[in-house]
């Protein structure tokens, strides 16, 4: 399968450019749902690799000869995963289940997994609004030290965002040290419910 060129492929939808430092590469996306499923890959950190239009395949559908470019390879535990990022309008179209059954066996028959994943899988709750947020400080170090001077200050281990907010100010910490600790996953939470209502466990 020959690497595909990235392009943009219509001049009416809009392209974007991200950057990741943890897999050192930059991707090419041509929706705000697929920006959304890559911040998405990157908060978790759990892929060994990921490539945005990695390749281009051809098969044949219903006799005709048909070409398909994956969104997103995905490397994860060993296993391959061929990602399609659709809205859910038009994952449930008629047509295009068809062509999804023609691909899901053209993958497997290659040890692959194919996958289409809809902004029920991205979105859920306020998830990608809060990802959107803590994206930008992703690739920046774990503030470890703030983190264990929290340790140190307290025996609780869960406060609401209020709560955390008004010991970190006690403890003289910058306020930007929740956002931080939460991208790197030292503070834990439920990323579906609205920003201002987390509970962090810690």
């Amino acid at each position: 399968m020959q690497q595909r060129e990235l392009v943009k492929q219509s001049p009416i939808r809009s392209s974007y450019l991200t950057h990741s430092a943890h897999y050192g590469r930059v991707y090419a996306v041509e929706s705000t749902l697929e920006l959304d499923y890559l911040n998405l890959i990157r908060f978790e950190k759990t892929a060994e690799s990921v490539e945005s239009q990695p390749f281009s395949i051809r098969f044949h559908l219903a006799g005709r000869p048909r070409r398909y470019t994956p969104d997103f390879l995905v490397v994860e535990r060993g296993l391959e995963y061929v990602d399609e990022v659709k809205t859910r309008s038009a994952a449930n179209n008629p047509e295009f289940c068809k062509k999804a059954r023609k691909l899901s066996g053209f993958f497997r028959e290659r040890g692959q997994i194919f996958r289409v994943l809809t902004e029920d899988d991205i979105r859920p709750g306020h998830q990608a609004q809060n990802i959107r947020f803590l994206t930008p400080v992703l690739d920046a170090p774990a503030p470890l030290g703030e983190y264990q001077t929290l340790l140190n200050a307290t025996d609780k281990r869960s406060a609401s965002i209020s709560e955390l907010q008004r010991l970190i100010g006690v403890l003289a910490m910058e306020p930007c040290f929740i956002r931080r600790a939460a991208a790197h996953k030292l503070l834990r939470c439920d990323l579906t419910k609205p920003w201002a209502r987390l509970e962090f466990t810690w």
